[in-house]
């Protein structure tokens, strides 16, 4: 005669197989996080574009300066200017060869990073940009925000698989005790 799983096992069995099983598919889901990380929707996130015009600044947030990756980094130009005059923008230096600003790794696909644009706390305003290229200008501490938000998000997807499926498997492990230990209750045997 077969000996019967106690419930107990049973229960403990199909628990851990169950976390085990969504710890495996969180900590994946955390792991294709930090691939998007650093891949920032240009076009998305533009709050001014253009080669030339004016723009209102409301002295909260840096603008980050972007062009398409086609523009050469020493040949590109950029003026802003209010009613005091030309104000310093902080431009990122090009590479050796000239071709691209020395931190384009990190920059999305397409897009050169150039510089920053009320770094040096410029006051708010209208301000006037001349450019030799059309360029993009996105909010600096929105777009970092949202980036470290994103690689957060995936640290946190992947520990809390890794949590869940330690979980799954001490289950499992009990599961297996209980199902070796104890036995199914019989039934009484009735003299009569």
């Amino acid at each position: 005669m077969a000996k019967a799983m106690h419930i107990a096992g049973k229960v403990f069995l199909g628990l851990g197989a169950l976390l085990l099983v969504l710890g495996v598919v969180m900590a994946g889901m955390g792991g294709n996080a930090p691939e998007d990380v650093g891949d920032v929707d240009v076009e998305e996130k533009t709050v001014w574009s253009g080669q030339g015009g004016v723009f209102s600044y409301d002295g909260r947030d840096a603008l980050m300066v972007f062009v398409p990756d086609t523009v050469r980094c020493d040949e590109f130009t950029i003026t802003f200017s209010n009613d005091s005059g030309p104000t310093e923008t902080k431009m990122d230096a090009c590479t050796e060869d000239g071709s691209a600003p020395e931190g384009y790794a990190d920059d999305p696909d397409g897009w050169y990073h150039m510089g920053t644009f009320g770094w040096e706390k410029e006051s708010a305003g209208d301000y006037t940009l001349d450019a030799n290229t059309e360029v993009n200008l996105l909010p600096m501490w929105e777009v970092v925000g949202e980036e470290l938000g994103e690689a957060a998000g995936g640290l946190m997807g992947i520990l809390g698989g890794v949590g869940l499926s330690g979980c799954g498997v001490c289950s499992l492990l009990l599961g297996g005790i209980l199902a070796i230990v104890l036995k199914e209750p019989k039934e009484p045997t009735q003299i009569q």
